[in-house]
């Protein structure tokens, strides 16, 4: 009876027995009874929501069917039951119409072409994907007919002769042609269409769900609509969060799309598939809860969270990499979240294999840049993607801290670059162009440098790290326009390189939607933060031959190099700056100064400052500044602005033993990776330990610390050995 059917299937009913309902209809006898009970029946079919075990279910009749075909010897040749043939097909849709059919009855169908068109209209099924399986579908279907109107029986397996081959090829419309024969096009065809059609299956189905059932809680939690709260409880709780129910709200938020034209359930179907191994994942972290929070807004910030799922279906090294940003970094998961849609350079950081150079840097800035009038934008874009990219290799451990200062360096350097020849010929036509008056180059344009000092200059900068740069220009003149131009408005070279050098400040330092693109400090310069801001280079080296230049003016240039201008003149400038460096007489007071520097720098340090205090980054800094001043007049091979490249300088060179140089470049590699994670954990700059308990377990993970116990114990033993070492080497 009706009733006695309808308990026998909610009782007992098997999930292949659902599937095979999907393509159920009355066909014959009493059609209203027929359509009363498949009515009634459709609670069961589709149900409120596809658990593991269904799916695990389906997956099993799926390979039983195509293990019987391969034990009857026709599985290649099966157009039906074989890889990708017409059953991969209808298994795949079946599958959709079960997960989604629940809350999406105009999924219901049971012709499988219009389950595919209806698939895709809600989403479920990309645009693609529907093409390819409308086409692979259609296709098979027309070899099944024409294999069976051939041998005039219900058959689905493809001739084993050569020549009967031949004879379908031709009855589907394959012809010969010069190219290859109509059976080698048939074959060809035949042969894409059914590895295109297993790829989707995978795809969909095999792939994205495991066979373990261990994992079925997580993959039901995402999948059920309504879970009972002891449910909930008792998942999530095994994964270390704190605020269960917190978590699970984060969890809801990951699987719905907030873009109105993608799909939901898309999205849901592959955050389920990969539910198991990504809590784990964020249960490995040091804290799951805030893990979770960071990923949920990162997530959301990228416009597509199921292409995301997608590519951590049958990418899981690459979801355990974002895990990983977003449990050890908040300065990238901003980035991110303030940056929305960089999901194109978040997966370029996750795949690509190196750090680009600086030549790679200059180019795809100038082309991003080509015939722009509003660069601002731009810039802004680039900055993040480059320090997204280079943020990401650090988190992972792929680059050792010079690679990574460096790049940082170079990203700083081609925008520099870029905004001075912008500002550079703006200021031309309004101006005209800086003319030498005297000397060898007298009638000739007036070269013009930017020269970075501090962290720019040694390629060491950080995340936050700020431009110390002067302004410098060949000489003194006027400016002057070509003689088709009528303007006659002109000024003297002075007025017009301190005019550049406040654009390219104004530019850089400006704070607009896309907030500030780095802060410059030009302070340095001889004539100080009141003089002006562009000085000759005449001037600049009386400044110091004559003994106005202080120690620390010195010290300063040690780590000066040429980042932008006119290339005519860097040679020149580098010159210039080496002179004022380091051709002075070594006073013998002169480590006693720097000692009484060093002092006073220690006295603002707040406590655990790995930078400013006892022992830190600039007690050795200094040492390696004192050595070249002292030598570096007679030996320019220790004219290095960089501090570990100038390590490994004196050292071959002979200024310092192996043991001293093992320690000290040693030291200040561990410091300066260590400075870096701190940057990246936090959004603003730091230079301190936390004492924070979770804080101090994200970063000794991120060094690669069992715990924060043993990253503190090797962070004092590194800044007592240094300390040690400044106290003995500068009173040498």
């Amino acid at each position: 009876s009706l009733e006695q059917a309808l308990h026998y299937y909610d009782v007992l009913g098997r999930t292949w027995e659902r599937q095979a309902y999907v393509k159920a209809r009355p066909a014959a006898g009493d059609l209203s009874l027929g359509r009363e009970f498949l009515q009634q029946l459709e609670p069961w079919i589709y149900r409120r929501y596809l658990g593991l075990a269904d799916i695990t279910g389906i997956k099993a009749l799926k390979r039983r069917i195509e293990q019987r075909a391969q034990r009857e010897g026709g599985d290649i040749r099966n157009v039906k039951t074989g890889r990708g043939g017409l059953r991969d097909v209808e298994f795949v849709i079946q599958f959709l119409q079960l997960l989604n059919g629940g809350d999406l009855p105009e999924v219901r169908t049971g012709n499988t072409l219009e389950a595919i068109a209806r698939l895709e209209q809600v989403g479920c099924l990309t645009h693609q994907e529907r093409t390819l399986l409308e086409e692979n579908y259609s296709f098979l279907r027309r070899v099944e007919h024409r294999l069976q109107i051939m041998f005039d029986l219900q058959t689905h397996l493809l001739p084993a002769q050569e020549e009967e081959m031949r004879k379908l090829a031709l009855r589907l419309g394959y012809r010969d042609n010069a190219r290859r024969t109509a059976l080698a096009a048939f074959t060809g065809d035949l042969d894409t269409k059914t590895r295109l059609n297993r790829t989707m299956l995978d795809h969909l189905l095999h792939d994205a769900f495991g066979d373990d059932a261990q994992t079925e809680p997580e993959v039901d939690l995402v999948l059920d609509p309504q879970p009972p709260e002891e449910r909930v409880q008792e998942v999530l709780s095994r994964h270390r969060f704190r605020d269960v129910q917190q978590a699970y709200r984060n969890l809801l938020a990951l699987s719905t799309e907030r873009v109105r034209f993608l799909s939901t359930r898309r999205c849901r179907h592959f955050l389920a598939s990969i539910a198991p191994r990504l809590l784990r994942a964020i249960a490995a972290t040091p804290d799951p809860d805030s893990t979770l929070v960071n990923l949920e807004k990162v997530s959301d910030s990228l416009g597509g969270k199921g292409v995301l799922w997608e590519l951590f279906s049958f990418n899981p090294p690459s979801m355990n990499l974002y895990v990983e940003i977003c449990a050890s970094s908040p300065f990238l998961s901003g980035l991110l979240v303030s940056n929305p849609g960089m999901i194109d350079e978040l997966m370029d950081s996750l795949v690509l294999n190196k750090l680009p150079t600086l030549e790679d840097l200059r180019g795809t800035l100038h082309e991003l840049l080509h015939a722009a009038e509003d660069v601002d934008p731009i810039l802004h874009a680039f900055k993040n993607g480059q320090l997204l990219r280079v943020g990401v290799r650090n988190v992972l451990g792929k680059e050792d801290i010079q690679a990574t200062t460096g790049a940082l360096s170079d990203v700083a350097q081609v925008c520099l670059e870029e905004i001075a020849a912008v500002e550079y010929q703006r200021l031309v036509s309004r101006l005209g162009v800086p003319m030498v008056e005297e000397g060898p180059h007298a009638g000739q344009p007036s070269g013009w440098v930017v020269l970075a000092l501090g962290k720019f200059g040694g390629r060491e900068m950080n995340y936050h790290s700020d431009l110390d740069v002067v302004f410098l220009y060949e000489a003194d003149g006027h400016t002057e326009h070509p003689p088709r131009v009528r303007r006659a408005e002109t000024t003297t070279n002075q007025h017009f390189f301190s005019e550049l050098a406040q654009r390219i400040i104004r530019v850089a330092t400006r704070l607009g939607p896309h907030g500030r693109l780095y802060d410059i400090d030009s302070r340095l310069r001889p004539t100080g933060k009141s003089g002006a801001l562009a000085t000759p280079f005449a001037e600049f080296a009386r400044y110091f031959s004559e003994g106005q230049g202080q120690l620390w003016e010195r010290q300063a240039l040690c780590k000066a190099r040429v980042v932008a201008g006119e290339p005519r003149v860097f040679a020149q400038a580098e010159q210039v700056v080496a002179a004022a460096a380091f051709d002075h007489p070594w006073q013998g007071n002169e480590p006693a100064l720097l000692r009484d520097m060093r002092r006073r720098i220690e006295e603002h340090a707040s406590a655990g400052d790995i930078k400013r205090g006892p022992g830190g980054l600039v007690d050795i800094e200094f040492l390696v500044q004192l050595y070249q001043l002292r030598h570096g007049k007679n030996d320019p091979a220790i004219r290095q602005p960089g501090t570990l490249a100038a390590l490994d300088a004196l050292h071959a060179r002979g200024y310092l033993n192996s043991a001293d140089y093992e320690l000290l470049s040693g030291n200040y590699r561990f410091l300066r990776t260590l400075e870096g994670r701190l940057r990246l954990m936090s959004t603003t700059s730091r230079d301190a330990l936390s004492d924070d308990p979770l804080e101090a377990a994200r970063l000794a993970r991120g060094m690669g610390f069992a715990d924060a116990q043993q990253l503190l114990a090797e962070c004092q033993r590194c800044l007592a050995r240094t300390r040690e070492r400044f106290e003995v080497l500068c009173s040498d």
